[in-house]
C-alpha cells in the first residue's frame, strides 16, 4: 500500500531529524569513533545506509513482485512499529541527554544513566531502532527486504552492545556490573 511506504519515508527522515536535534554539543555531533569504538559505528552506519537503500528501492521491487505481499494491516501494523520505535529511541536519547553521542566516547563527568527506560534496559535505543527496522520493513510492504532488514541490522546492534558494555564495564568497574545484574541487556525478560 502506497500511504504505508510513504509514511514509512516521513518516518524515517523524522527519526534522522530528532537524531541531530537531540546531539548536543561538538563532541556528540562528532563521527570520529572513540576509542573504544572498535569499528561498531561504521558497521552500524554501513548497515543503516544500505537497509535505507533497500527500503527506497521497494516500489522497485514491489513493482516486480519480488517480495511483495499486498495487506494493508501489515503496512499499518508497521508504521504503528515505527512510532513505537521512534518513540523509544526518543526517550533514551533524551534520558541519556548529553552523554547521547554518534559513536562510542566517555564524556568528563561521564555516569551510570539509571532513569527512564534505564531502570529495566541498557540499550533502550538500540531496541527502538530495531523496531523501527522491523516497522519499517512491514510497511513498505515487503517480507524479503523485512527480513534483510532485520538479518543485517540485528548482528552489528549485538556487536555494538558487546563492544560498549566491555568499555563501559572497563570505565566504571564494579558498578556497572552491578547495575547490569538488575536489567535487561535489550529486551525485558527476554535478553
Amino acid at each position: 500500500m502506497l500511504i504505508t511506504i510513504i509514511l514509512a519515508y516521513l518516518l524515517l527522515v523524522l527519526y534522522f531529524v530528532v537524531e541531530r536535534l537531540l546531539r548536543k554539543g561538538k563532541q556528540a555531533l562528532s563521527l570520529q569513533p572513540g576509542q573504544f569504538d572498535r569499528g561498531s559505528s561504521r558497521l552500524i552506519w554501513s548497515i543503516g545506509l544500505l537497509n535505507l537503500l533497500l527500503i527506497f528501492l521497494a516500489p522497485a521491487f514491489n513493482s516486480c513482485g519480488i517480495g511483495y505481499w499486498d495487506n494493508e494491516y501489515i503496512g499499518w501494523i508497521g508504521v504503528f512499529l515505527m512510532l513505537v520505535g521512534l518513540t523509544i529511541r526518543y526517550l533514551a536519547a533524551k534520558t541519556l541527554g548529553k552523554f547521547y553521542t554518534r559513536t562510542l566516547q566517555i564524556f568528563e563527568g561521564q555516569q551510570i544513566v539509571e532513569q527512564g527506560l534505564y531502570r529495566l534496559i541498557r540499550h533502550p535505543g538500540y531496541l527502538g531502532t530495531l523496531i523501527m527496522d522491523l516497522g519499517a520493513g512491514l510497511a513498505i510492504n515487503n517480507w524479503a527486504i523485512c527480513l534483510a532488514i532485520l538479518l543485517t541490522g540485528f548482528m552489528p546492534r549485538l556487536y555494538r552492545i558487546y563492544v560498549e558494555e566491555e568499555m563501559l564495564e572497563g570505565i566504571f568497574g564494579e558498578q556497572y556490573r552491578d547495575y547490569s545484574e538488575k536489567t535487561w541487556r535489550l529486551i525485558p525478560f527476554i535478553y
